[in-house]
């Protein structure tokens, strides 16, 4: 079976109408960060993908949170609220926002751009052991656009799974960058997903990497939504 993955990203823009759409608890920790605007569009454009979708005012979608490793309900994968049978993800740089929505399916978006995978312990916190080889051949921009690929293809494997950087993702092994998406091995504690379909997700910005995971067993669809 196919599953259908809608996707929209939106350019960070410092837009102050977008604080009305946020609750009080997004406001209040936007607020603590050092520089909100990322945070608040990124908010705003998942309220504004899902209230078009489900027919909600996207100020009056409420969310709740649970976290598959501690059971807490204080952080952890959010969902909405009286509508359990969609599911998404919201990933956020910067300058860009990407939201990824599923039905009946866990999902998981990451975006990341491609500067941020220019550091020298990308390799140490990042690659397997066994996944360090496929980078040795690569140099300049290409080396930053492949570890940003391979960074975003894990991210998404856990936001998927919903545990996050709970799981090192030194311990979750994906297709070297020039193959097609896949989990290769699931080496962490906490429990494997019994099943994982990835995608590397196009986007309108070049200087981003991005790729969407679901836990259904079959191909992704991709399909732009509007944000």
């Amino acid at each position: 079976m196919v599953v259908r993955v809608e996707l929209a990203e939106a350019v960070i823009v410092d837009d102050p109408s977008f604080r009305a759409l946020l609750d009080d608890t997004e406001l209040a920790r936007a607020d603590r960060k050092r520089v909100p605007t990322p945070f608040i569009g990124a908010h705003a454009l998942v309220r504004t993908v899902l209230g078009a979708r489900l027919g909600v005012p996207p100020q009056d979608l409420r969310f709740r949170r649970l976290c598959p490793t501690c059971g807490s309900r204080q952080h952890g994968k959010p969902t909405v609220s009286d509508h359990g049978g969609v599911a998404f993800s919201l990933s956020y740089t910067d300058s860009l926002a990407v939201v990824a929505v599923t039905d009946g399916v866990e999902v998981g978006v990451d975006v990341e751009h491609v500067s941020e995978a220019d550091f020298g312990g990308f390799a140490r916190v990042t690659l397997a052991p066994d996944e360090v080889d496929a980078f040795d051949d690569l140099h300049g921009p290409d080396l930053l656009r492949a570890r940003a690929q391979v960074w975003s293809r894990k991210e998404a494997i856990l936001k998927a799974t919903g545990h996050g950087l709970v799981v090192d993702p030194t311990e979750v092994v994906v297709s070297p960058p020039a193959e097609e998406p896949r989990l290769v091995a699931w080496r962490a504690s906490e429990a494997a997903p019994d099943v994982v379909a990835l995608h590397d997700a196009p986007l309108g910005s070049v200087e981003h990497r991005a790729a969407v995971a679901v836990l259904a067993d079959g191909p992704i669809e991709i399909v732009p939504v509007s944000g």
